[in-house]
């Protein structure tokens, strides 16, 4: 029997099953945390074969690091031998409006994973895109796909 992965708030903190630890309850951890579940629940991926948090290259962004919010690889054993990523998933609060600006990062982060897919979610709206590989990273113009999965 499968037991369905559910969002898990006590006051002020949220868990994050991929971390194994409370974090600060936040609305874009909110957005994390729910797809994470969304791509258990609903797609068959498994908590071995995802993370989150992963810093994507060896720059600096801003005051931080670049991190992608969520790295899927195609199998727990990918994961484990440092394969390129399957999807990279960039979260945003619904409070906040997606710009193109986050796409680009959002294909940044991707691109540096060695991912052909990202995903940026804002959980009720899901955008999916496919990289043209060869464009990179010259060109981020450029996406094979965009459309909005509900």
């Amino acid at each position: 029997m499968t037991i369905k992965l559910e969002v898990q708030i006590e006051g002020n903190k949220i868990y994050s099953p991929l971390r194994n630890k409370w974090l600060v309850l936040n609305p874009e951890e909110v957005v994390r945390q729910n797809f994470i579940c969304k791509l258990v629940n609903h797609y068959g991926y498994t908590l071995e074969q995802m993370d989150e948090e992963i810093k994507v290259n060896n720059s600096h962004r801003g005051q931080g690091k670049a991190r992608a919010d969520i790295v899927v690889w195609e199998s727990k054993e990918h994961k484990k031998n440092k394969k390129n990523a399957f999807v990279v998933v960039e979260c945003k609060a619904e409070c906040i409006k997606i710009r193109q600006e986050d796409y680009f990062q959002g294909a940044n982060y991707a691109a540096w994973a060695g991912s052909n897919f990202f995903v940026t979610t804002m959980k009720k709206k899901l955008n999916f895109s496919g990289l043209i590989k060869i464009l990179f990273p010259k060109n981020l113009m450029k996406l094979l796909t965009s459309q909005v999965l509900q």
